[in-house]
């Protein structure tokens, strides 16, 4: 019976696994079947892949772009998988380390989190959301726009950028170390 019972759980599993269907990554998925897979087929997020630097008045900003597959997400109350590029990033100020998220698990700890939503102009910009720090203070979206092989620019547009009193502790550290601006040119290391 156990014997049975494993046999019927594996079977289980590569059958609604053989039933995935395959989406490219940008397919809008009001139509799509649940469990759905938005794959990226064309390799559109491979480009970003890698450690980016740039420098914004004081500061040395440092990204590390990878490329997460088959993430599972949440769209319109129904389950989904997609390949994903998430961001970790350092911020010194004259040598200082600000802030840093190159050692976080995004998978579990949503924080500080930035990852990709779609990808826009056939893999030449990706849109990227950033959860924000405490509070949410910063959330919003992050824009990159390949220029060349070797170079992006960033675009960051935080949708709040304060705090409200009375849901938010005040012992916190409410600053956003992302450099809010455009065109700010980010180079492959």
């Amino acid at each position: 019976m156990k014997n049975g019972l494993i046999i019927l759980g594996i079977f289980v599993v590569f059958s609604c696994k053989a039933q995935q269907q395959v989406f490219p990554l940008n397919t809008y998925p009001d139509n799509v079947p649940v469990n759905s897979y938005f794959k990226d087929l064309n390799n559109e997020l491979n480009p970003y892949i890698g450690i980016w630097t740039a420098s914004f008045e004081d500061k040395m900003i440092t990204l590390n772009i990878s490329k997460q597959i088959e993430m599972p997400i949440k769209l319109f109350g129904k389950n989904f998988y997609t390949d994903q590029l998430f961001i970790r990033y350092e911020v010194k100020k004259n040598g200082v380390v600000s802030e840093s998220t190159l050692n976080k698990d995004f998978i579990n700890d949503v924080g500080l989190s930035i990852k990709s939503l779609l990808t826009q102009d056939n893999g030449n910009k990706v849109i990227f959301l950033f959860s924000g720090g405490n509070c949410s203070v910063g959330i919003g979206t992050i824009n990159l726009k390949k220029i060349n092989a070797t170079q992006f620019s960033w675009g960051y547009y935080p949708g709040t950028t304060t705090t409200n009193d009375i849901n938010c502790p005040p012992d916190r550290e409410y600053k956003i170390y992302l450099p809010e601006t455009e065109n700010l040119v980010f180079t492959k290391q």
